[in-house]
C-alpha cells in the first residue's frame, strides 16, 4: 500500500497532496501467520449499505441479545463507510433486538428537535439537523438515519417509536433556552433576578473570545444561576413525576456541565475539560436509560470516547465515557471500535485563513500498529469478537501490548501523524468488538446557503 496523504480545498474542490508515496511497512512472516489466525475468527460484511439486507450482521444478534448499551465507535469522524455500517449496526439493533434508544455525541438540548420529528414527525429534520450545530454529523449519511428512524417509526404506538437523544454538553445555547421557556410559564419572577443571565448564556455563551475578567465574570453568573435553578428544582420536588419538570431538571444539568466544561476551557486545564465532558455524556447516557421506559441504548461516539479504559493521551491522563458506562453497566456494555487501512475522510484542517472543513487521507500506519494486522487480513469489510480473537494464545500475545490504530477526531494535523492521529490501545481491555474497512471515502456535507 501507498499512501498520497490529501487535501481537497472545500471552495474549489481541488485535491492537494501534502505527502506521498510513503510505502507501509512490510508484512514479516510472524505478521501473516498471525493474520491467518484472524481471518479464521472474522466474519465478512457484505456492504455497507443501510438500505441492504442485514443476514450478515447475524453473528452479532446473539452476542449483543442480552446487552444494554452498545457503543457503536469511528477511528474518524468524518467517514462515509463508518457511518454506514453503524446505521447498519442501529437497523440490527431496532429491527431484531427491539432496541428503542439511541444516543449520538451531540448536545443533549439541541438533539431534542430531531427526536421531535423522528417520534412525531414534526419540523424539519435538515434544519434540526443543522441546529444541532456539529458539522460532524451535518451529513447526508446521518441524515438518511434519521429519515429512516422515522420511517420505521411511522404508524407505530408511540411506546414502540425509537427515541433519539444527544449525551455531549459544550455549549449553554440549547439549555438556557429552554429553561428559558419553561420558567416564563413556571415562576415567571424568578426570571426578574436571574433571566439576564440565562440570557446571556443563551445568545452569548460561555466562549472565551472576551477578556479574561469578563469571562470569568459571566462564569460567576452562570455559577450562581446554576444553584438558584437548582434549589428551585429542589423545593419544587413534588411536581417530579411531571415529565416537563423531569426533563428541564436534566437541561439544568447539561447547563450545568456545559458551564464546568467551558471553565475548564478557558482555564486551559485540558485534561479536566475532558474528563469533564465525558463524565457529563455518561451520566446524560444513565439519565436516559433512567427516564425511559425502554432499559436498552445505542450510543454513537468516536471510539476514544467509547473505549472502555482510561490510558494517557498527549495532554493527560483521560477517563472516557466508556470507562464510566463500563463501570455502573459492567457486561451489559458492548463496544465495537473501529480501525481502516486507506482512504479518505473529511476533517478541519488549520489553513492561513482558519480552520476549513477538508477531504484528509492518512499515511502508512507506525510499525507496530495493529492497523497493519488488520490490513494483511486482506477482507475489505469484516468484524470481529475480541472474546473470541483473544482465545487463541498468539492473537492474545499480539493485542495484549497497547498498540496503535487510526483516530482521528476533529482536527487533522499533518505533521503529527503517529502521534495525533493514531491512538494506542490494549485493544481487548478498550474494546469488545473491532470493524475494519479497508478503504474509506469522506462523509458527504450537507450543502448550506
Amino acid at each position: 500500500m501507498t499512501d498520497d496523504t490529501t487535501a481537497t480545498d472545500e471552495s474549489t474542490g481541488e485535491r492537494t497532496t501534502t505527502e506521498a508515496d510513503a510505502d507501509w511497512p512490510p508484512t514479516d512472516d510472524r505478521l501473516e501467520d498471525i493474520a491467518d489466525r484472524l481471518r479464521e475468527r472474522t466474519h465478512s460484511l457484505e456492504t455497507t449499505d443501510p438500505g441492504a439486507p442485514i443476514a450478515d450482521l447475524d453473528p452479532l444478534v446473539e452476542r449483543l441479545r442480552d446487552v444494554r448499551v452498545v457503543g457503536l465507535g469511528e477511528a474518524t469522524h468524518g467517514t462515509r463507510e463508518f457511518f454506514q455500517l453503524k446505521h447498519r449496526l442501529l437497523r440490527l439493533l431496532v429491527e431484531e433486538l427491539g432496541y428503542r434508544l439511541f444516543a449520538l455525541e451531540a448536545n443533549f438540548s439541541e438533539t431534542l428537535a430531531i427526536d421531535e420529528y423522528v417520534v412525531h414527525g414534526r419540523g424539519d429534520p435538515d434544519d434540526a439537523l443543522d441546529g444541532i450545530y456539529f458539522w460532524t454529523w451535518d451529513t447526508e449519511e446521518v441524515l438518511e438515519l434519521i429519515e429512516w428512524l422515522r420511517e420505521f417509526n411511522d404508524g407505530r404506538p408511540v411506546e414502540d417509536r425509537v427515541r433519539f437523544y444527544g449525551v455531549d454538553a459544550q455549549f449553554t445555547a440549547g439549555p438556557a433556552t429552554a429553561l428559558l421557556e419553561f420558567f416564563e410559564e413556571r415562576d415567571a419572577d424568578l426570571l426578574e433576578v436571574h433571566g439576564e443571565t440565562l440570557e446571556m448564556l443563551a445568545e452569548k455563551g460561555l466562549k472565551d473570545d472576551e477578556p479574561a475578567e469578563e469571562m470569568e465574570s459571566r462564569l460567576a453568573d452562570a455559577d450562581a444561576l446554576v444553584d438558584a435553578l437548582d434549589e428551585w428544582f429542589e423545593r419544587e420536588s413534588a411536581d417530579s413525576a411531571d415529565d416537563a419538570f423531569a426533563l428541564h431538571r436534566q437541561h439544568l444539568r447539561t447547563l450545568e456541565q456545559a458551564v464546568d466544561v467551558n471553565r475548564a476551557a478557558h482555564e486551559e486545564d485540558t485534561e479536566t475539560r475532558a474528563r469533564r465532558r465525558d463524565r457529563a455524556m455518561a451520566e446524560n447516557l444513565s439519565w436516559i436509560l433512567d427516564h425511559e421506559s425502554h432499559d436498552r441504548i445505542a450510543v454513537w461516539a468516536h471510539d476514544a470516547h467509547l473505549q472502555r479504559d482510561g490510558r494517557d493521551e498527549h495532554w493527560g491522563t483521560g477517563t472516557p465515557m466508556g470507562a464510566h458506562v463500563a463501570d455502573r453497566y459492567g457486561d451489559d456494555y458492548y463496544v465495537l471500535g473501529f480501525d481502516f487501512a486507506d482512504g479518505e475522510f473529511q476533517a478541519m484542517v488549520e489553513t492561513d485563513d482558519g480552520y476549513e472543513l477538508q477531504s484528509c487521507s492518512l499515511g502508512p500506519p507506525p510499525e507496530d500498529a495493529a492497523t497493519n494486522l488488520f490490513a494483511a487480513v486482506d477482507g475489505p469489510l469484516w468484524w470481529c469478537d475480541l472474546d473470541e480473537v483473544t482465545g487463541d494464545s498468539e492473537l492474545s500475545e499480539y493485542l495484549d501490548a497497547e498498540r496503535a490504530v487510526r483516530s482521528v477526531g476533529a482536527v487533522y494535523d499533518p505533521d503529527h501523524e503517529h502521534e495525533r492521529l493514531h491512538d494506542e490501545f490494549r485493544l481487548p481491555l478498550a474494546f469488545d468488538g473491532l470493524v475494519f474497512v479497508a478503504e474509506t471515502s469522506r462523509a458527504r456535507p450537507i450543502e448550506r446557503d
